[in-house]
């Protein structure tokens, strides 16, 4: 079966061939273009060649376009700082008031740059075959990223009427971006959401100001969302988000109980869960197969569960073989 018919069986409910398997393979992608970071992540043929030797030697059912949040605040203003084994981090946020809507609209915007450029890429060459999902910053965390964690939170708590302010910029940058993979032929959108946690926000918060902030963004939405965890935790309290529309799964965290999430949220929504991505590298072979083993036993009776890996990306010092057996782990299992 192809990345696509294991991905309908799913949405279905239906028997497949072994799990589908999706786990985090962005900045692997690295490993075969044979550039640097900084010019993967901004050359959109480099990043397709990257993914193109990720299709071809580890064949995992999802292609993902650029996991590199910090780039969607590079055209809020904010300078990127680059290392040679990761996506860019940001080396100087956007002083506060200096400017609060980002130009995404702008030629050099990421809704007519190099994010959708990239998708569209691996669309063409691979569309009939597996799902590319785009990545994009929630609305609700475009901020963090802009003028940096403390600040934002500053702002959510204390100063309502900036914070809406803000949320609808990023709302618009949002929209904008979608619209560009939507017309790139992604299949989804996957987006980190934190500032709607619990463990980060207080309910009221939650409720009053980013929840309709998520309400709005994904309802408008030309495209199916994947909510992620982030990085805290997400099955306690995911009730919150069962009612978002246009959410297609979820991707839980390694330690969530994706029974209760299953109770939680009904039959219908996709959940996605597997070992932590950025661990694969410490763990090795053995440590990711039992962990993915641990995880799929645990799911053994949900149609609608695919295996990925939660947090951030597969480092590049992962070795290939362990990815290979976390994606045979899945593909064999019955």
């Amino acid at each position: 079966m192809t990345g696509l018919q294991r991905l309908a069986a799913v949405l279905s409910g239906t028997p497949a061939d072994g799990r589908m398997v999706a786990p985090t393979l962005s900045l692997y992608g690295a490993r075969y273009s044979e550039a640097e970071p900084q010019t993967y992540y901004r050359d959109s043929a480099s990043y397709a060649r990257g993914q193109r030797g990720v299709a071809e030697r580890l064949d995992p059912d999802v292609l993902f376009g650029p996991f590199a949040l910090a780039l969607e605040a590079e055209a809020c203003g904010a300078e990127l700082a680059w290392h040679g084994d990761g996506p860019p981090i940001i080396r100087k946020p956007v002083r506060r008031h200096a400017a609060c809507a980002p130009e995404a609209g702008g030629a050099s915007g990421p809704g007519r740059g190099n994010l959708p450029e990239s998708v569209a890429r691996l669309v063409d060459e691979f569309g009939g075959e597996k799902p590319v999902a785009a990545i994009a910053v929630s609305p609700t965390d475009l901020y963090a990223l802009v003028y940096g964690l403390d600040e934002w939170l500053e702002i959510l708590l204390f100063h309502e009427k900036e914070a809406g302010e803000c949320l609808a910029s990023a709302e618009e940058h949002f929209a904008t971006l979608a619209a560009a993979y939507a017309r790139a032929g992604a299949s989804f959108i996957a987006l980190p959401v934190e500032f709607a946690n619990p463990r980060i926000l207080t309910e009221k918060l939650i409720m009053d100001l980013t929840l309709p902030c998520l309400a709005r963004t994904f309802a408008a939405s030309p495209l199916p969302i994947v909510f992620h965890h982030g990085g805290p935790p997400l099955a306690e309290r995911i009730g919150l988000f069962k009612d978002l529309p246009k959410v297609a799964a979820f991707v839980l965290d390694e330690k969530d109980d994706s029974g209760y999430a299953r109770r939680t949220l009904g039959p219908l929504p996709v959940l996605m869960q597997g070992p932590s991505g950025p661990l694969m590298a410490s763990r090795g072979t053995a440590g990711t197969i039992a962990a993915a083993r641990r995880i799929l036993e645990s799911a053994a009776d949900d149609p609608r569960f695919i295996l990925a890996t939660s947090g951030a990306d597969i480092p590049l010092s992962a070795d290939e073989e362990t990815v290979l057996a976390f994606i045979r782990t899945g593909r064999e299992w019955r």
